[in-house]
């Protein structure tokens, strides 16, 4: 009941998108179908093993019925000696407009290790 009133609230703000969308995936996010999604921001997170390796990360998505592969600058925030793994995170604010039906993913790409578990978090609006 709480959450449907908080909803109803945001969409009643003049000037605020009339279609709210956040989620988190891994490794992916399925835009619904018969709706664009603009993504207004994008966040990472990645992990490789072993400690010490080199990391890439890449956002993909369709647009336009175009495939799209957005390089993700990433920032190292810890490593767990534990596991072996390092982890990375990106935080963008973007612009990018998702055709329906559609995927948005991250991939990664190490040249020096194995990735583990990718994570991508959208928020935006539909239309």
């Amino acid at each position: 009941m709480k959450k449907a009133a908080a909803i109803s609230s945001v969409l009643d703000v003049p000037g605020l998108p009339a279609n709210p969308f956040g989620e988190t995936g891994s490794p992916s996010v399925t835009v619904p179908a018969g709706k664009h999604l603009v993504v207004e921001t994008v966040s990472v997170q990645v992990d490789v093993t072993p400690l010490g390796s080199q990391l890439e990360a890449f956002v993909n998505f369709t647009c336009g019925g175009k495939s799209v592969q957005l390089f993700v600058p990433l920032t190292f925030a810890y490593g767990q000696p534990s596991n072996g793994y390092d982890t990375y995170v990106a935080l963008k604010a973007v612009r990018l407009y998702v055709d329906p039906g559609t995927v948005v993913s991250v991939t990664t790409y190490s040249p020096t290790g194995s990735t583990g578990t990718l994570f991508v978090t959208v928020s935006g609006y539909l239309t």
